[in-house]
């Protein structure tokens, strides 16, 4: 729709690169505001965010290689050449930042899953940028559709899903979604399952939940990223983002997961209550 923001001889400068740029250091800023409010280092969550960021997009690169290993095979050339073979997988990217996060703060004795909420926070605004940013760019388009929502990119002879825009509009919701309720869910009785206070983790449980749910909605609308043996893994990722999110919800919630130590201690200790009476 609009890649080119200008050139000048050969140097082009794209609109996908600023947007990128701005989403990246606005999701730094929600996230230092975030733990300044909170009494955090400021100076080492930003060296967190950063360093998550690095190893996220190395992460993506390499899930991105190894489900298209026909496509790169063993040329390093290709796997670094990100103009002629790009191509990242967002999800694997995300794990991988957000499992350095959790045990950085750990290192630190921070509370793991509050630095994982405000994280979803800035990374949800980012993202709604990131794709809004494609949708300029005219990659990651979907599927041809005659419906008045499609869209003609240049190079392509039919219109398409923007399932950019679907992505970027689902982003900017969740954002405010999590920005309201952040002060809110501690409140909740559900959640509390009837303790005097909530724990950390309501944020990176429902975006995982509602995230799960929207991408595989999406896959009806856009090409799989990855598809073996004629199966869209996409739709099976999706799933497993919205189970882990319903059990992380339900764990940090005050539950005990089924099959666990805790939950075998608890029914020991309830056995012993009825016992004695």
């Amino acid at each position: 729709m609009f890649p080119e923001l200008f050139s000048i001889g050969s140097f082009s400068l794209r609109t996908l690169t600023i947007i990128l740029l701005v989403a990246f250091f606005l999701s730094a800023f929600v996230l230092w505001r975030k733990a300044r409010e909170e009494h955090y280092a400021e100076d080492q969550v930003f060296d967190m965010f950063l360093t998550s960021s690095l190893l996220g997009a190395v992460g993506a690169r390499i899930g991105f290689i190894v489900f298209h290993f026909d496509q790169f095979g063993f040329s390093p050339l290709k796997w670094i050449d990100m103009i002629s073979n790009a191509g990242f997988n967002g999800l694997i990217g995300l794990i991988v930042a957000g499992y350095y996060i959790y045990t950085y703060s750990k290192k630190y004795k921070w509370d793991g899953f509050e630095v994982l909420d405000f994280w979803t926070i800035s990374v949800s605004l980012g993202l709604s940028l990131v794709y809004l940013g494609q949708f300029f760019d005219g990659s990651g388009v979907g599927y041809p559709t005659s419906l008045p929502v499609g869209i003609q990119f240049a190079g392509l002879f039919e219109p398409v899903h923007p399932v950019q825009l679907y992505q970027a509009l689902f982003f900017l919701v969740l954002y405010v979604y999590l920005s309201r309720v952040e002060f809110q869910y501690r409140n909740f009785q559900w959640y509390r399952s009837g303790k005097k206070s909530a724990q950390t983790g309501f944020l990176v449980s429902m975006t995982l939940i509602l995230g799960g749910i929207f991408s595989f909605f999406l896959t009806f609308f856009k090409p799989p990223m990855i598809e073996l043996f004629d199966t869209n893994i996409d739709q099976l990722f999706s799933l497993g983002v919205f189970m882990i999110g319903a059990l992380v919800l339900y764990h940090r919630s005050g539950r005990p997961l089924p099959l666990t130590r805790e939950k075998k201690k608890r029914k020991k200790l309830t056995d012993r209550v009825h016992a004695s009476k």
